[in-house]
C-alpha cells in the first residue's frame, strides 16, 4: 500500500470518528434546549440555523475603542472580530470524549493571497459582561499565546505542545496583570453562564468561518497582512492554506449535520406535547 492510500485511510478514519463524536455532542446541547421554555428553545435553534451562513459567523467588533484602549499599540498587528458563539472541540486536558474545551476567544494566523494575517476573535456577551480586567485577561492569553508561537518552528503543532502553549500563556498573562483567585472563579462564573446561554460551535467550522471573513473583507483588511520572512515561510503558508480548502467541505458538511441533528432530538423531545 503506497502512502496515498495510507492517508486516505487515515483519513477516512478520523472523518468517521469525528463525525460520530459531533454528532454525540448535538444530542448532548439538544438536552439542554429541550428543557427551555418554547420561545427559548426557538431562539436558540434558530441562532444555530443562521450560522449555517459562514458570514454569520464574525462580524467586525462593536467596541473597538475599548478593546484598543486595553491591548495598545499592538492592536494594530491584528485584526478583531466578534461573535455569538463560543468553539469547543475535545478537551486537550481529559481523554473522555464528552469533555469539551470552550473558548470565548480564537487567535488565528492564516496565509491569504501572499499575507499572514493575525486574527483575534472574542464572543460579544464576553465583551458585554466582563469588567476591564476580565478583557484584559482574555486578550492578553491570546497575544501570549501568538508570541509563544512566533517562537515554536513552522509545522503544526500536536495537542500536547499546544496544551504547554496555552496554559504558558495563561500564567504569564496571571502574572503579568495580577489576576487574583478570586478574579479567576469570576471568570469561570462568566464562562459556566455564557456555555449555557450562548451557541456552541465546533471549533474547525468556527475557523474556516474566521477565514471566510478574512477572504471577504480583503480589500478593507490588506494593509494589517504582513508578507512572508522567506521563502520558505512562503511555501509553507500556501501549503496551510492548501489544505484548510481541502477541508472546508467537510467542515461545512459536518456542521449542517450538527445543527439538523441538535433539532431533530430537541423535537423528539417534544413530539406530542405541542
Amino acid at each position: 500500500m503506497g502512502y496515498r492510500e495510507r492517508k486516505t485511510i487515515k483519513r477516512e478514519t478520523f472523518e468517521r470518528e469525528y463525525r460520530g463524536w459531533l454528532l454525540t455532542v448535538a444530542r448532548d446541547i439538544a438536552h439542554q434546549i429541550a428543557f427551555l421554555s418554547p420561545t427559548e428553545r426557538k431562539e436558540k435553534l434558530e441562532a444555530y440555523e443562521k450560522m449555517k451562513n459562514l458570514g454569520a459567523v464574525f462580524r467586525p467588533l462593536s467596541d473597538d475603542d475599548r478593546i484598543g484602549r486595553l491591548v495598545g499599540a499592538e492592536i494594530s498587528a491584528y485584526v478583531f472580530v466578534e461573535t455569538e458563539t463560543l468553539s469547543f472541540f475535545p478537551s486537550l486536558f481529559s481523554d473522555r470524549p464528552e469533555v469539551l474545551d470552550l473558548a470565548v476567544a480564537m487567535n488565528r494566523r492564516f496565509y491569504i493571497r501572499g499575507l499572514w494575517f493575525s486574527i483575534i476573535s472574542l464572543n460579544s456577551e464576553y465583551i458585554r459582561l466582563a469588567d476591564d480586567k476580565l478583557l484584559a485577561f482574555a486578550l492578553e492569553h491570546e497575544l501570549e499565546m501568538s508570541r509563544l508561537y512566533e517562537e515554536v518552528p513552522m509545522e503544526p503543532q500536536p495537542p500536547e505542545k499546544k496544551l504547554w502553549i496555552s496554559e504558558l500563556a495563561r500564567e504569564r498573562s496571571t502574572e503579568k496583570l495580577e489576576i487574583t483567585p478570586t478574579e479567576l472563579i469570576d471568570e469561570q462564573r462568566l464562562m459556566l453562564s455564557l456555555s449555557n446561554s450562548q451557541p456552541l460551535v465546533p471549533k474547525p467550522y468556527a475557523e474556516m468561518a474566521l477565514l471566510f471573513y478574512l477572504e471577504e473583507n480583503f480589500d478593507q483588511l490588506k494593509d494589517l497582512g504582513v508578507k512572508s520572512r522567506n521563502e520558505d515561510e512562503d511555501a509553507f503558508g500556501s501549503g496551510l492554506y492548501r489544505e484548510f480548502l481541502g477541508w472546508s467541505d467537510f467542515s461545512r458538511r459536518t456542521y449542517h449535520k450538527f445543527v439538523m441533528e441538535i433539532a431533530h432530538e430537541v423535537n423528539e423531545a417534544h413530539r406530542g406535547y405541542a
